[in-house]
């Protein structure tokens, strides 16, 4: 985008790119110009947005349920896994999750404060930039929500009151400008990105659709993914259906909604990918907060929850103490100089104890804290002390470091599927379609580097054993060869 500038189409290695709008690269694109080429550009638009997301969620949830709900609901957002996660990397999907939310809690502050002309407005706008983000799923599923609800309700009349005309022209002025232009520009992006990349790729597997995945796949996301917080559902659903006749439900009613809905729409997509279904993560936030927020008021509960809550409490202390050492166990087989992940013992023994201590001396409403903190802990401690260990084995960054020592200067550099790799590399890559043509590249004289997953060494050992020279393999990852042998490690 930079190099060439065009800011309304996509290319990809000089080749046409329709999966995603142009919007989103934008942001990197300005990012990179203010700072230069590295990773921080790339991964402040996501945590930008992370950020901004639990802010809003701490808002609505403070709004509508005092500061004690929008602390509870933050705390549970910020200390999720997967939305952790996905707050550091370079993807659309956090920046359309806040855009997602903000449009459907505007449509919540809408209901709540006498139909009020600005929220709605705002409903429209963010239901825009969700389409500006990632597509036209950013206005089907907001739309289907609403749906839903008022048919629940059976509050018809809301449809009239929505200003679905002035919703229309504010989504067509703010999306449809860059739609109209990249048609005009490229007419098949705009009818390749809209169908092969959304219609087909929700129904088919045909070739060029990458993830299929059965239909229970986020099952086992939603469960790892909203750690350690998962582990509170089956008392947040019972609490939920005793209190469904309550006044307050209405709003509850919606949330539930919101997060149902994306993850059943989703999980009968055929493909599938984790990230599809973060913005459930804030309604179960908000779900959660509120029933967090009751429990610590009341400071008691009925005896089924107690009892859940202590055994899902004991159950996420004591995984901090047992699955990072089984995991270094089983990765260490596979990584010669995998780095320790067993955490530190004072501050685990420290959280069991509180536990504990909480529990006999009657203070149930200990039990959210201490998971809470426990959580927060984990994350400081993951990101600040072991995630740039394993991101040097996993990540291609190590690679392109490989690929820049003197003896690949001038080399033909081809990858498959290699854009994080091109970034690091900070040159030009050659994007081949498979292994195959890996291999016809290594067979001709040029010389040439290589990037390929792992599990195509195999097949290129016994193809062309005379013309393969492994540089560097990454267990379950890639791996870097080349028709020639590389420079001899330095004295």
């Amino acid at each position: 985008m930079l190099s060439s500038g065009n800011w309304v189409t996509l290319t990809h290695e000089g080749n046409p790119y329709y999966d995603k709008p142009a919007p989103y690269f934008w942001l990197l694109a300005l990012g990179f110009r203010l700072s230069g080429l590295h990773e921080f550009p790339a991964r402040f638009p996501s945590a930008l947005a992370a950020a901004l997301t639990v802010a809003v969620i701490y808002l609505w949830a403070s709004l509508s349920g005092g500061s004690g709900r929008g602390f509870w609901a933050g705390m549970v957002l910020a200390t999720s896994m997967e939305f952790v996660f996905l707050g550091r990397i370079a993807r659309v999907d956090m920046v359309f999750t806040f855009f997602f939310s903000a449009a459907l809690l505007s449509f919540l502050g809408w209901q709540r404060y006498s139909q009020g002309k600005v929220w709605i407005r705002l409903f429209y706008l963010f239901m825009a930039l969700a389409v500006l983000a990632k597509g036209p799923v950013g206005l089907v599923l907001p739309l289907f929500i609403v749906a839903i609800t008022i048919g629940l309700r059976k509050r018809w009349v809301l449809l009239r009151e929505m200003d679905l005309l002035r919703g229309t022209v504010i989504v067509v002025l703010v999306a449809g400008l860059w739609y109209l232009l990249a048609a005009i520009r490229d007419p098949a992006y705009i009818w390749t990105f809209l169908w092969d990349h959304n219609v087909a790729r929700y129904f088919t597997t045909e070739p060029g659709v990458k993830h299929p995945e059965p239909v229970y796949y986020f099952l086992p996301v939603l469960t790892g993914g909203y750690l350690p917080w998962s582990l509170f559902l089956p008392s947040l659903v019972y609490d939920f259906w005793m209190r469904r006749k309550e006044q307050d439900c209405e709003e509850a009613l919606f949330l539930l909604v919101w997060a149902v809905a994306i993850f059943a729409f989703f999980s009968f997509s055929r493909n599938k990918l984790p990230g599809y279904i973060l913005p459930l993560f804030p309604p179960l936030a908000l779900l959660m907060g509120g029933f967090l927020h009751r429990f610590h008021e009341a400071g008691a509960a009925p005896k089924g929850i107690r009892l859940w809550l202590l055994a899902a409490s004991s159950f996420w202390l004591l995984s901090l103490l047992f699955v990072f050492p089984l995991s270094e166990l089983f990765l260490s087989q596979r990584f010669s100089r995998f780095p320790s992940l067993s955490p530190p013992l004072l501050p685990v023994a420290l959280f069991i104890v509180l536990l504990v201590a909480g529990w006999i001396l009657g203070q149930v409403k200990w039990t959210p804290w201490v998971v809470g903190l426990s959580s927060l802990w984990l994350v400081m401690w993951f990101y600040g002390a072991k995630a740039s260990e394993i991101s040097e084995l996993r990540s291609s960054h190590s690679l392109a470091r490989v690929v820049n020592q003197d003896a690949a200067k001038g080399a033909r550099v081809v990858a498959v599927r290699g854009e994080s790799f091109s970034f690091y590399l900070s040159r030009q890559v050659e994007v081949v379609s498979g292994p195959d043509v890996v291999e016809r590249r290594l067979q001709e004289s040029v010389p040439t580097v290589a990037l390929v997953k792992e599990k195509h060494l195999r097949k290129l050992e016994l193809n062309s054993p005379s013309r393969l020279f492994v540089w560097k393999s990454i267990p379950s990852a890639d791996a870097l060869v080349a028709n020639f042998p590389p420079s001899p490690p330095p004295d």
